[in-house]
């Protein structure tokens, strides 16, 4: 009898994952800690990721080609398996996907008064966000635990990921989500046969519904801000970016960004894109921690409040943290990032300022004009969310963050086909013409 391809091959630990540490009161976990965060600080007791430093850079050193990441037989994002988790055993459609394109755009840098534009197109992934690379590592780890269930909240694009990965695993998942999500976003669920949960608040108390039930049902949680091992599935998209500019870890780079710009709802893409240069950096792979740029939408922008209220950011604690960044009613049309208490942001604050980076808001109007500029001089169409990393190149360049001269990345989050009708809003449609005689 031919073997089920549907079914998903086994999924093992990476030996090199050593453990969590709550980001607020610094408590480690052992790997085998089944809870999702700190005991001692509760929801707010986010965990981080942890690696055996030592073993793993004798891992990489001892590799003999001139790679310094080795093959893996699941393809994809999974060739950072040393900076993973988890590890599939086989390729398989719940979680083989990565190594998005990396566009050089020379127009849109021109555009938008700086020296260099890199890129990073994550768009054509299988829902059309960066999120997937989460959800694959949320599958592979629920497999890998024994876990049958996933659940997640998401003000749209998580929950499409979530859906189509559960459906390419052949496991069901239930998704919370504010009822204002938009209809695409929704299609996508539906149509992924998604057990959907619409929820008629904001995404924060959709999010609090969905532990309340993910705890009672003890379903697998895809929420990024909640289980800190989706962060690092997120982290492969910097991973990308700094091997395809070094050619695979073996070069000098010839225009290594000064700067990488990140959208920030929950504080999830931020943390990871951070978290993921300050690993490569200690392993000696690449040359400089570019300075990590969050950046928000004006209307929802609590990090980057009180980012600017604070005059010292790499010397604040996880507490002080949690206490500087007060919740905001959120109003914006980029919907993915309309989150008026990021989850993730003590996380995110502190990888953030361990780069040297920032946190900057960028108006509605620019975000409207960013997809309108993506589209024109990149032929890159993203969503409201996917296009404000490039909003806030302005706010960046006006903050002195980055200089006219600079070489920048830029991390393109989500299509516009998610969210047609707020791109319509930055264009006018030609009036009708009479068809031939």
């Amino acid at each position: 009898m031919a073997p089920d391809r549907h079914t998903p091959p086994p999924v093992r630990l990476n030996e090199r994952f050593s453990g969590y540490r709550c980001v607020v009161c610094g408590k480690p976990q052992s790997r085998d800690f089944a809870d999702y965060v700190c005991p001692d600080c509760g929801v707010d007791g986010i965990l981080d990721v942890e690696y055996d430093r030592t073993g793993l850079r004798a891992d990489l050193k001892a590799i003999p080609s001139g790679l310094n990441f080795p093959a893996n037989p699941a393809g994809g994002m999974w060739m950072f398996a040393p900076l993973l988790p988890v590890c599939p055993t086989a390729p398989h459609p719940a979680w083989t996907l990565g190594l998005t394109p990396l566009h050089a755009a020379p127009r849109l840098a021109s555009a938008m008064g700086v020296g260099g534009i890199w890129l990073k197109d994550d768009t054509g992934l299988p829902s059309a966000s960066l999120k997937d690379r989460a959800s694959a590592v949320a599958v592979a780890h629920a497999i890998c635990t024994g876990r049958e269930h996933l659940a997640c909240a998401s003000t749209g694009n998580a929950a499409a990921s979530l859906a189509v990965m559960s459906a390419r695993a052949g496991l069901p998942c239930h998704i919370f989500l504010p009822a204002a999500a938009p209809q695409a976003k929704l299609a996508q669920l539906l149509i992924h046969q998604a057990d959907v949960v619409r929820v008629n608040g904001t995404y924060d108390q959709a999010f609090d519904l969905s532990l309340e039930q993910i705890s009672a049902n003890n379903w697998y949680s895809r929420n990024c801000a909640h289980n800190p091992l989706l962060v690092e599935g997120k982290k492969t998209a910097a991973l990308e970016i700094a091997g395809d500019l070094t050619a695979g870890f073996t070069r000098e780079p010839d225009a290594w960004p000064e700067a990488v710009l990140v959208p920030v709802g929950d504080g999830c893409i931020v943390s990871s894109v951070a978290k993921a240069m300050v690993e490569l950096k200690w392993l000696g792979l690449i040359p400089a921690v570019p300075r990590i740029i969050g950046v928000q939408a004006a209307g929802a922008a609590p990090l980057a409040a009180a980012w600017s209220r604070c005059t010292s950011h790499a010397d604040m604690d996880g507490r002080a943290i949690l206490a500087a960044v007060a919740p905001v009613e959120p109003h914006t049309l980029a919907d993915s990032i309309s989150v008026g208490i990021p989850r993730n942001r003590v996380k995110a604050w502190k990888y953030v300022a361990a780069t040297g980076g920032a946190f900057i808001a960028a108006e509605d109007s620019d975000i409207t004009r960013a997809i309108r500029i993506l589209g024109a001089k990149a032929g890159v169409f993203a969503e409201p969310s996917g296009a404000a990393a490039l909003a806030g190149v302005g706010p960046a360049l006006r903050a002195g963050l980055i200089g006219p001269e600079s070489v920048i990345a830029v991390m393109v989050t989500g299509h516009g086909l998610k969210d047609p009708a707020a791109a319509l809003k930055g264009v006018s449609l030609p009036d009708p013409i009479p068809p031939l005689a």
